[in-house]
């Protein structure tokens, strides 16, 4: 493991944690370990997740748990996520949201690619109740170009 990389939630740096903090955790474990599942019962039922940066053919809002977990599966289908890094948490007055940065390092169809993030969290229970996410669009359009090209479908599983 070099330095600052995530392969598993074993090598992220544990500090005392904020409820959200610790879902944060979970969702990042559970990002790089591709347990989609798993990642999807970290939302409530009734999320909404805002992507306002979104590339054409992806959603830019996404409501329910059962919508996110129908698109978490359908990515893993296509690319795989190895790690991340450069993880940087803002905790925030109010305790229940929190702002972090962080790279993830995927394989798409034999390529390797990074996108970059910045989420803006609200937890409430124990669960995400609302995402506001900012990517890295123009890598994320590539992402989905290539992924078209290379289906005879042309269909998008962003």
């Amino acid at each position: 493991m070099a330095a600052g990389e995530i392969t598993s939630y074993r090598h992220y740096r544990r500090v005392p944690a904020s409820p959200a903090r610790a879902v944060f955790d979970a969702f990042l474990a559970a990002s790089v370990e591709n347990r989609w599942d798993d990642l999807a019962d970290l939302y409530a039922p009734d999320v909404v997740i805002e992507m306002p940066f979104t590339p054409a053919g992806v959603p830019r809002l996404t409501h329910g748990r059962e919508e996110l977990r129908g698109r978490f599966l359908a990515a893993g289908k296509v690319r795989r996520l190895v790690k991340a890094d450069n993880v940087v948490v803002h905790e925030t007055s109010d305790p229940s949201v929190l702002v972090a940065e962080f790279d993830l390092h995927g394989e798409l169809g034999g390529s390797a690619f990074v996108s970059t993030y910045v989420m803006v969290m609200t937890v409430r229970d124990g669960l995400i109740t609302y995402s506001r996410d900012y990517a890295d669009t123009a890598a994320a359009a590539e992402r989905i170009r290539q992924l078209r090209a290379s289906s005879p479908a042309g269909s998008s599983a962003e």
